[in-house]
């Protein structure tokens, strides 16, 4: 089986998630971007997505600083997918990388200040912040 990621010769890294289910993870010069690509983030798309997001932080780049967890396409998280979350930024952690949420609604908003979680990650609005902060 092919790494998650592969160093190409320019030295950027190419997404190898054409079998990931939930989440595409893509590897910046500072940062592994993750994409949930599901509306729903529950029961059973965390414990997916988790897996898939731990196997993408085994292959991030040593200079790596930063997990961005992309919740753009999502509308709706349980206490499961909240927990996800919690667990990324856990092993972001021991990894020595400070995590950032990225493209929630009102709703997932409102849900995470609710909870307190929104404190414990950079919490980023535009595209263009997003940017400055994964390109290094």
């Amino acid at each position: 089986m092919a790494p998650f990621f592969e160093q190409t010769k320019k030295g950027s890294f190419t997404n190898y998630a054409e079998n990931a289910q939930y989440a595409a993870c893509v590897q910046e010069p500072n940062g592994l971007v993750i994409k949930v690509v599901t509306p729903s983030v529950g029961q059973h798309e965390a414990p997916i997505i988790s897996l898939e997001v731990m196997e993408a932080l085994k292959e991030t780049a040593p200079n790596c600083n930063w997990v961005v967890i992309d919740l753009s396409a999502v509308s709706v998280v349980s206490s499961m997918g909240l927990a996800m979350c919690l667990d990324i930024r856990k092993q972001a952690k021991i990894q020595g990388m400070k995590t950032a949420l990225f493209g929630m609604n009102a709703h997932l908003r409102g849900l995470f200040q609710m909870m307190r979680v929104e404190r414990l990650y950079k919490v980023m609005h535009s595209k263009d912040d997003l940017k400055a902060l994964i390109k290094g």
